[in-house]
């Protein structure tokens, strides 16, 4: 957190001083710009970075454990078939949706959690707009608003978890997040661009990236360079990859 009221001072005093220098003196100071933004830029993109607040990339585990996480559901065409190929491999995920798609598709809900999986949110849209727009308090609206979309749902399941659409960061989600009870997580292997022109190029790099207490993203909505969906093919080739690695995927011990 001290990183974080760093990047805020030099946001709130350094920019403003850089300004008057640079139009009173010379262009030259308006320099002191970048420091700032560049540090915030970076703590805002970059998704293991806990300047703004905690994020958890990978989990803590003594076993050989890795938890597959699948983003922007439901969808009604690929997320039965993720829960079959789940289900085929004894794994469990953890589905990360948005509240819109939740109202749209409640049946599918109670079919993830039925099935043994779990929830997480994205807030009530999982658009990199909406995370850019949303003011402190906007944000805990929008995130109370999810919430209770998957309460009528799911009268009693804790959501303990929020994804940004990217993994994005902001020095006004953290608070949000605090009022909900809610944490933040990222991952540490992830399946890539919205567009993948290299099938084996992508698998191969995932399984480089994952590790004991590794956390994977999917997503639903990857679609390969014919336009066809990546998300089940992608568990096709991760899941008895990971059950030959001797890999526990979220199961109970």
């Amino acid at each position: 957190m001290a990183m974080r009221q760093v990047i805020l001072w030099s946001l709130g005093t350094l920019c403003p001083l850089a300004l008057v220098l640079g139009w009173w003196h010379s262009p030259w100071w308006e320099l002191l710009l970048l420091p700032p933004i560049a540090l915030a830029t970076w703590a805002t993109i970059v998704t293991p970075c806990t300047w703004w607040g905690p994020v958890m990339c990978v989990f803590p585990t003594r076993k050989r454990e890795a938890l597959v996480t699948i983003d922007h559901g439901p969808d009604p065409d690929e997320t039965p078939l993720a829960l079959d190929l789940l289900d085929r491999h004894g794994a469990k995920a953890l589905f990360f949706v948005s509240g819109l798609k939740a109202q749209r598709h409640p049946t599918l809900i109670k079919l993830i959690i039925a099935r043994g999986h779990g929830l997480g949110l994205h807030g009530m849209t999982d658009s990199d707009e909406l995370f850019l727009r949303l003011s402190p308090n906007q944000w805990r609206i929008e995130l109370g608003e999810a919430l209770r979309v998957i309460a009528a749902i799911l009268p009693n399941y804790p959501v303990q978890w929020l994804r940004t659409a990217n993994g994005r960061h902001g020095p006004w989600l953290e608070p949000a997040l605090q009022s909900h009870q809610v944490r933040q997580m990222g991952w540490s292997a992830s399946d890539g661009n919205r567009r993948s022109e290299d099938f084996e190029r992508l698998v191969i790099q995932l399984r480089r990236d994952i590790n004991q207490g590794a956390i994977v993203r999917l997503r639903h909505g990857l679609r390969d360079a014919d336009g066809l969906p990546l998300l089940p093919d992608l568990l096709k080739e991760l899941l008895p990859w990971l059950r030959g690695q001797s890999y526990r995927l979220g199961e109970d011990s």
